[in-house]
């Protein structure tokens, strides 16, 4: 028995700026390849084949394989989104296979219309690419609760801790 796994098709760009911050002094060129990184440790964690797809208006060049992780550039004048939404519609029944990680609205629709699913980038981001460095975003709060419960403690049991931990003090 054959087992199949799902695609992904990643909106390059889209992913990039939700997981880095305009303010960072790295160049375009290697923000792609720290992504492309963090994709192909996702890609051999759930052994999913993964295509990223950038708009061609800031690189050059053609598909390309990069090792595991499938690379399109479009050409000119071709946005990344209408390549998403063409490939879709070009795979038929196949979409449902297929989640598309992107936060455009646009491309998010043509998912749904096609039969495929899709994941928004930065929930994609804090599923699978948490584990990798990721870089701090204003809304840091999406962290937060990755790393502290939403549980709150009674004054009793804040009373208590306060006690315990300035015992060990003295």
């Amino acid at each position: 028995m054959t087992t199949v796994f799902r695609e992904y098709i990643v909106d390059g760009y889209n992913l990039l700026h939700k997981l880095f911050s305009e303010k960072e002094q790295h160049t375009l060129h290697e923000k792609r390849e720290r992504v492309e990184t963090m994709l192909l440790g996702f890609q051999r964690s759930t052994r999913a084949k993964v295509t990223i797809v950038y708009d061609g208006q800031r690189a050059r060049g053609a598909f390309r394989d990069a090792g595991a992780l499938n690379r399109v550039f479009t050409s000119s004048g071709r946005s990344a989104d209408d390549w998403i939404v063409d490939y879709l519609k070009s795979l038929g029944s196949k979409a449902q296979m297929f989640t598309i990680v992107s936060s455009d609205r646009f491309i998010c629709r043509h998912a749904t219309a096609n039969g495929a699913s899709y994941m928004l980038s930065e929930n994609f981001i804090d599923k699978y690419l948490c584990g990798t460095k990721r870089h701090e975003r204003k809304d840091e709060t999406v962290m937060n609760r990755k790393k502290y419960s939403n549980i709150r403690l009674t004054q009793k049991e804040v009373d208590h801790w306060l006690e315990l931990f300035s015992k060990t003090k003295e």
